[in-house]
């Protein structure tokens, strides 16, 4: 697959709401059980959301490859920071955990990787 440098704006946006969903989703059915202690590993509804969380990663994956040109790269770094940012709120809104001054870096850093994706040629 050959690499264009050129960004496809609609679809790199796409492609972000996309994992956005994806990866609260996949908090959610991670990390409910904590908070909720009956929706243990073994409940069914995990495996349910399952194949719309699948669905809803790869046509991300899809939308950002081609939105990046072709590059792979871009596309799993955008996910990568997505999905730390997403993770770094949800856990904090939900768990009540502070957001720390390495967090708050850590977020910061993702925001970086993710600018870095879209403006360095």
């Amino acid at each position: 697959m050959e690499i264009v440098n050129e960004i496809r704006w609609s679809y790199v946006l796409l492609g972000g709401v996309f994992t956005f969903f994806a990866q609260f989703g996949a908090w959610m059915q991670h990390n409910l059980q904590f908070k909720y202690p009956n929706l243990h590993p073994e409940w069914w509804g995990w495996y349910v959301l399952a194949i719309p969380l699948t669905w809803l990663f790869l046509k991300a994956t899809q939308f950002t490859v081609l939105g990046f040109g072709g590059s792979i790269w871009a596309n799993r770094f955008m996910g990568f920071s997505i999905g730390i940012i997403v993770y770094a709120i949800l856990t904090q809104l939900i768990f009540d955990q502070p957001l720390t001054p390495k967090i708050i870096t850590q977020i910061l850093l993702a925001i970086g990787i993710i600018l870095t994706q879209i403006f360095w040629k």
